[in-house]
């Protein structure tokens, strides 16, 4: 499931935008979408939970928080979010693509445009992305396995360390390890997992990563050696 924000101060545009990117996901992908009439609203909820959203159509003229300053609490606070700007001007352009913004859409043009743009994004983005789905409070989250540094357990809590931040929820490690093992990730410990690309030194006992230090127990040791020599580690 994606999970969609909009967050328009126009209700007929913001219920347009839920409209056209109802109607181009319809039949083709689960989605999670929720309205926000404000900036405010939105970064309120983005500091209650911050990796509320996978999708972000965000108007710029807005008060008292525009646009603008949203996308920039989002990428300073490091949030694993898309952002599609839509709005009536292009003076803004520029500065949009500032925040790594995937597209801008003129307002003027949405009817022509979004779905378009709906289609790229999920061709792009969605369906090359490689996800791990995990249950927390009921709800599924996406989480890009590119983003995941390491996983730690502890019982059936489990830990996902983020290029972002961390997630938490409960499953079995066998679970995870075998969702994450084609994607080049290494179970080094009854309860570790690690990203190959994240080690920096492989020793005796242990993988070092830029900021920290993973033990290897005996049980995988052979494996993650050959693994990591293989590699060049």
């Amino acid at each position: 499931m994606i999970r969609i924000a909009i967050c328009d101060d126009d209700k007929k545009d913001r219920d347009m935008i839920y409209e056209m990117v109802s109607r181009a996901l319809f039949d083709t992908e689960e989605a999670m979408i929720r309205q926000f009439e404000n900036g405010d609203a939105l970064l309120a909820e983005l500091e209650k939970e911050p990796h509320s959203f996978d999708l972000l159509f965000l108007d710029i003229c807005m008060n008292p928080v525009d646009g603008m300053e949203a996308a920039d609490y989002i990428r300073k606070q490091k949030l694993d979010m898309d952002i599609i700007f839509i709005t009536r001007s292009t003076e803004y352009v520029y500065r949009g693509y500032q925040y790594r913004a995937y597209s801008y859409i003129i307002k003027d043009r949405m009817k022509e445009d979004l779905p378009a743009e709906i289609q790229r994004y999920f061709d792009e983005v969605v369906t090359s992305e490689a996800y791990l789905n995990v249950a927390i409070l009921g709800e599924t989250h996406r989480i890009p396995i590119s983003s995941i540094r390491y996983i730690d357990s502890n019982g059936r809590k489990l830990t996902l360390h983020k290029k972002d931040g961390e997630i938490s929820f409960y499953s079995k490690m066998s679970e995870v390890e075998d969702a994450l093992l084609p994607h080049g990730f290494l179970r080094i410990h009854q309860s570790y997992m690690v990203a190959k690309s994240e080690i920096r030194v492989l020793r005796k006992e242990e993988v070092v990563l830029d900021d920290i230090e993973l033990p290897i127990s005996r049980k995988y040791a052979e494996t993650v050696r050959e693994a990591l020599e293989g590699s060049g580690k």
